[in-house]
């Protein structure tokens, strides 16, 4: 670390924390989720490698941020730490299992000195001498022993007494509990060393445990949940719920849920066929079992704890989005809040679901996708164009641009060959040159449209439920910017300003009626 520099870095709002000199990009006390799919948090691995809690790590103006390189260092240091109290452990058990081998033996050993301690006191007891009898001795002693066992026989039990005379040896008496203690002590110590044992296995069975790949969790657990469960999966394309096997588009979640259980039959076949995952499983549950036991399946959470402890299998939840999806407006079913547009919904599944966490702002998204997406907010700075020098401020903005004014994409007719920019260019060319027009018509009305995604809108926006009402004239609508539009004709808001003549309407498209006024007079100008 460089001292001299520290007034000049310490300062920042972005400081690393752990080096002061460079900017930080991960929030040291959010919570990431890793390929693995554990949690990290780099304070509590400064905390437990090191002993370190950083100062003013929650004040509001002080930097909590940490560069790539420290956390690379620090995630380094916890794998080292890991590795260290693993092999720690594991000699541990090894040289314990090796001592008991050794105890067993000396235990044996002992024995025998025990019993032949417990004889020589007997022997002493009986001669009124301390020295151990001679060999040729052995044969007398014997006769005496036997002698002396039936003198020694218990008496009657008086209500004061024991049931031995006072006579008895009392080499005799603490023969028996020193046996006692000695099975105890060997039962305990077989007692352990099975407990360390199994210990062992478990540390090996953890060890060797492979680090699945993002990728590999969602195939694992749509092989499981669309196998073994009747749930409905689905893809959601343009305001269109779209199969999940093929590409045929459905308006309704309950044509979808039959065209699925006739069509695809043979799941597991068609499970072979895809070729691209999505980043998470979208799945139908109003009406789930296990295809196995036939359990209902209330959502993901019962859905995971049964397959692990009734069929020991696992699925992970974080690759799974659920749904209990029904008719305009769709209820989030683990919240009830409502939502008019179903990509709506979708998004707010992201404040349930905390898989992936922004290190910026803290927002919680439900796969990395969605976060990678996000994360492009946060890139504010100066992106110039290319090729026309534009500065963005986003390098979303920027990319939107190349596309939209710099695109080198050429959309091509089938028939003349004929480029085009834009999908709608070529639908109108094939309509007015060779009379080839796609018809949508709506269900409820009249209307057609030559573009699918303009007739879900209608439906959604025409057909729809009526749940938005004004709160003064109780009049009901649709969607919430058209309950947005009605109220500025109770407050007298007029937001839409012409630039020329200052005035101001309530709705953008009469301001474009009343600029086409000026340009008019501007045409009349000009002529004269």
């Amino acid at each position: 670390m460089d001292m001299a520099n520290i007034s000049s870095w310490v300062l920042k709002p972005d400081v690393c924390r752990c080096c002061l000199s460079g900017s930080g990009t991960w929030d040291l006390t959010a919570a990431y989720i890793t390929d693995a799919g554990t949690k990290e948090v780099f304070a509590n691995i400064l905390q437990h490698c090191f002993g370190v809690s950083l100062s003013y790590i929650n004040e509001v103006d002080a930097s909590r941020l940490v560069c790539d390189l420290c956390v690379n260092q620090l995630r380094g240091a916890s794998s080292f730490h890991d590795q260290v109290v693993r092999a720690d452990k594991s000699f541990s058990q090894y040289w314990t299992v090796k001592k008991d081998k050794d105890l067993n033996i000396r235990e044996n050993v002992d024995d025998a000195y025990v019993k032949e301690s417990i004889r020589d006191n007997l022997y002493d007891d009986i001669d009124g001498s301390s020295s151990p009898p001679s060999r040729s001795g052995k044969k007398n002693l014997k006769e005496r022993d036997k002698i002396n066992l039936e003198e020694k026989k218990p008496r009657r039990k008086d209500n004061n007494m024991t049931a031995y005379d006072s006579d008895t040896p009392i080499a005799t008496l603490s023969s028996s509990s020193m046996v006692e203690d000695d099975v105890d002590k060997k039962q305990e110590v077989k007692e352990n060393s099975l407990k360390m044992n199994e210990d062992h296995s478990a540390v090996k069975l953890k060890n060797n445990t492979k680090q699945v790949s993002e990728r590999r969790r969602v195939i694992l657990t749509c092989g499981i949940v669309l196998v073994e469960t009747t749930a409905c999966p689905f893809r959601h394309h343009k305001s269109w719920f779209r199969c999940f096997f093929c590409t045929e588009d459905f308006m309704d979640i309950d044509l979808l849920r039959s065209h699925y259980t006739q069509s695809h039959l043979d799941v597991e076949a068609e499970i072979k066929k895809i070729k691209r995952y999505p980043r998470s499983l979208q799945i139908e549950i109003s009406n789930v079992e296990c295809r196995h036991c036939h359990t209902i399946l209330t959502d993901v959470e019962q859905m995971a704890r049964h397959f692990v402890e009734k069929h020991d299998k696992i699925i992970y939840k974080e690759c799974i989005a659920d749904y209990k999806v029904n008719s305009s407006p769709y209820v989030c079913h683990l919240c009830k809040k409502e939502f008019h547009v179903f990509r709506t919904l979708t998004t707010h599944l992201n404040e349930h679901y905390a898989n992936c966490i922004c290190d910026v702002c803290g927002k919680s998204f439900i796969n990395s996708k969605r976060l990678i997406v996000h994360k492009r907010t946060h890139e504010n700075g100066t992106y110039p164009c290319t090729a026309c020098g534009k500065v963005l401020k986003t390098k979303t903005s920027q990319s939107n641009h190349m596309e939209s004014a710099h695109s080198k994409r050429v959309i091509k007719c089938q028939i003349c060959f004929k480029p085009m920019k834009h999908y709608n260019d070529r639908i109108k060319h094939m309509s007015e040159v060779h009379d080839i027009t796609h018809k949508f018509k709506c269900p409820f009305c009249d209307r057609v449209y030559n573009i699918k995604h303009y007739l879900a809108t209608h439906v959604r926006q025409t057909h729809g439920h009526k749940n938005k009402k004004c709160k003064v004239c109780s009049m009901a609508f649709i969607t919430n910017h058209s309950l947005k539009k009605h109220m500025s004709k109770h407050t007298g808001e007029r937001p839409y300003n012409c630039t020329v003549c200052s005035k101001s309407y309530a709705r953008s498209y009469t301001l474009r009626e009343h600029m086409r006024a000026h340009e008019n007079d501007k045409r009349l100008t000009s002529c004269q």
